[in-house]
């Protein structure tokens, strides 16, 4: 059983969605004029998921990424589907 979750960050500023995102997804870093690349690691990166649109993700086990909505006052929904 998997869960899926829809989420909205409204009007939040630019530079919190990047963060947020950064934290969610995880980012590449680049360093020395793109000499030298970073993979910086998210909370998906750790967790089997699906995201088959944007602000839509799928998965087995939510509670990381509902603590992160929370933490950035998301509005969310989940719903447990088969």
């Amino acid at each position: 059983m998997k869960t899926i979750i829809c989420y909205s960050l409204g009007s939040i500023e630019p530079k919190k969605r990047t963060k947020f995102n950064r934290e969610l997804y995880g980012y590449e870093d680049k360093s020395n004029h793109g000499r030298y690349n970073y993979k910086r690691k998210g909370i998906l990166t750790k967790i089997p998921h699906e995201k088959p649109l944007e602000a839509i993700i799928i998965c087995k086990t939510p509670e990381n990424i509902i603590k992160h909505l929370k933490k950035y006052k998301a509005k969310y929904i989940k719903h447990k589907i088969i």
